[in-house]
């Protein structure tokens, strides 16, 4: 996850940088459009993400200052992806900067999808432990309203918070419809890593470079805070008839730590179980997977096996493949590592995962240039993306498309 950056731009300055494209999705079989190279390797004919195969959506998680400004990343934006994610722009100190002031003012999200081919868009997040304004911070030792508990505050912001969000992007007099007239938000990250790597709630205060790594609301509320989160969000939208909208929980940890997926595991049974108006208050599982050249595909495998038991969607939603964790040197040799993990990661989720409980694979972010993963000058120490540091294609973007389009083999 990306610390926030707040930014206000104007609604028609993304239009004007990106011309309007028609969404295209193409047939998964015998597609002219793509030839088999002699290496197995489709080749580079225009290839594009987005219509690689017609059962997995394509996602990014995208910065509204980079839209703003066009060019390159704007352009692959526009033409790759047909899921966005705003990476910081709907986070809690970004909509409600001041305590009951709520800023819905940004539509750059909301614009780029509805003039690139009404893409779909998810919300990030409704709840975190981080990405907090500082007046939320404040009410854990500020002084309360006669005959009110901490709890009870801090219960009071946090379902004031997801109804206000929720009812925000679901307005029925908006304009940012698809074409059946249902509202292009049509999921959102409800709870954000509310599990610690053993499999515990996050909860003392654990300040790490001045972000608190502990969760405010399991301090205050206790662990009952998730069920809440998800039952508000559940009941603002079942009020105002968005009876579609799907509500996940996100985190990370799956692929390395078998006592989280556990956890995970446990938690998203629980909410499964609670209904409003007869429809559980959850819908889908967000698996960041933020892996590395080291990641085991086995561990990833056995991740993606386990979630999908749940019976939920299952939306790898924070893709990337870093070279960091190992220390190794950027070279051709360790990219060729990341683009055999980029194929695999793909085959793996169109095996195990059946289409109907696919909500997609989103990634954080669009090229080496915006990740959030830091990089040294030409070392490119992480590299995490399928585009480089000027947005051109990686080897890892081939091998992902290939990863898509092409049948899997026996082997996995």
């Amino acid at each position: 996850m990306k610390n926030y950056i707040l930014s206000l731009l104007l609604p028609g300055v993304l239009y004007l940088n990106c011309a309007k494209e028609p969404f295209k999705v193409h047939a998964i079989d015998h597609n002219p459009e793509y030839e088999a190279s002699q290496t197995g390797t489709l080749a580079d004919t225009g290839k594009v993400l987005q219509s690689a195969n017609p059962n997995v959506m394509i996602g990014a998680g995208v910065n509204i200052n980079l839209l703003a400004q066009g060019g390159s990343y704007c352009d692959l934006v526009k033409k790759h992806y047909n899921s966005l994610t705003a990476e910081n722009a709907m986070k809690m100190t970004s909509l409600q900067p001041q305590e009951g002031n709520f800023n819905f003012s940004d539509k750059t999200i909301e614009n780029l999808a509805l003039n690139f081919g009404k893409k779909r868009i998810h919300g990030h997040t409704l709840l975190w432990h981080r990405g907090l304004p500082q007046w939320v911070k404040n009410w854990e030792t500020a002084s309360l309203p006669a005959g009110t508990t901490r709890s009870q505050k801090m219960d009071s912001i946090m379902s004031r918070h997801i109804r206000n969000v929720v009812a925000n992007y679901d307005n029925p007099s908006s304009i940012y419809k698809d074409n059946g007239g249902k509202p292009l938000m049509k999921s959102w990250d409800v709870v954000n890593e509310a599990l610690d790597d053993n499999g515990n709630y996050r909860a003392a205060k654990d300040i790490v470079n001045g972000e608190d790594k502990g969760s405010i609301w399991y301090r205050t509320i206790g662990k009952s805070y998730v069920e809440k989160a998800f039952t508000y969000a559940r009941q603002v939208a079942e009020a105002r008839g968005d009876t579609e909208l799907k509500l996940f929980y996100n985190d990370y940890g799956h692929d390395y730590s078998a006592k989280k997926l556990d956890s995970i595991y446990k938690l998203v049974m629980a909410l499964k179980e609670i209904k409003v108006n007869g429809k559980p208050i959850i819908d889908g599982i967000g698996m960041q997977f933020h892996i590395n050249v080291n990641t085991s595909m086995t561990n990833v495998k056995m991740a993606l096996i386990k979630m999908k038991s749940t019976g939920l969607l299952v939306h790898m939603s924070e893709l990337d493949l870093g070279l960091n964790k190992p220390g190794l040197p950027f070279s051709a040799a360790v990219l060729d590592i990341q683009k055999q993990k980029y194929k695999d990661v793909a085959m793996l989720y169109r095996k195990y995962v059946p289409a109907n409980q696919r909500w997609g694979i989103t990634f954080w972010n669009v090229g080496d240039e915006d990740s959030w993963l830091t990089y040294n000058g030409s070392t490119q120490v992480d590299a995490a993306c399928l585009f480089d540091l000027n947005y051109a294609k990686k080897p890892a973007f081939f091998t992902f498309y290939d990863g898509l389009y092409l049948d899997i083999p026996s082997s996995y």
